[in-house]
């Protein structure tokens, strides 16, 4: 029969991924005005994601929008009704958790940037950087035709016809 030895890094290791777990967070989730979410009552940055700024317009220009409702609004209908799981890796400066989130087992950080409603941000894993030249490259969400510099000037108002000189005069 085979012996196990329980050693001391053993119990080390399995007491530290316990407590690592236990900071995760899983529950149903609202999405917050900036992207970042509220779950299990926790504010949640999704890490390695960064939502364009307000004002910045994006879409084409007979639908102008500003990107970061837009990004918004896709994260809300990707979230839906499910329960969202956050991986805790840390805090931001404004003490949110930072988190890896996946809904259904689908990574919600790195859907944002594939589909093109957000950006890799500063401290993205690798992966996050790729789909992010990537959904650039085909013009998805925010990296479809920028019209941010363009200006739409209305269409020019029909003259009216001159009137024929009265003969004689």
């Amino acid at each position: 029969m085979p012996s196990f030895r329980v050693t001391p890094i053993a119990v080390a290791l399995a007491l530290a991924s316990a407590s690592a777990s236990a900071q995760d967070v899983s529950s149903w989730a609202r999405v917050l005005d900036d992207g970042s979410l509220s779950v299990g009552g926790r504010h949640v940055r999704l890490q390695g994601v960064s939502i364009p700024p307000t004002d910045r317009l994006c879409g084409q220009p007979d639908m102008l929008a500003t990107c970061a409702p837009r990004a918004v609004l896709q994260l809300i209908r990707k979230v839906g009704a499910e329960f969202v799981r956050c991986q805790d890796l840390g805090r931001d400066g404004g003490n949110a958790m930072l988190g890896r989130c996946s809904v259904l087992g689908e990574d919600l950080g790195g859907w944002m940037i594939m589909n093109g409603w957000a950006m890799a941000g500063l401290e993205a894993p690798f992966e996050y950087v790729q789909w992010e030249r990537l959904a650039e490259r085909r013009g998805l969400g925010i990296w479809g035709r920028p019209v941010d510099n363009v200006i739409i000037r209305p269409a020019p108002r029909p003259q009216p016809a001159p009137t024929p000189a009265k003969p004689g005069s």
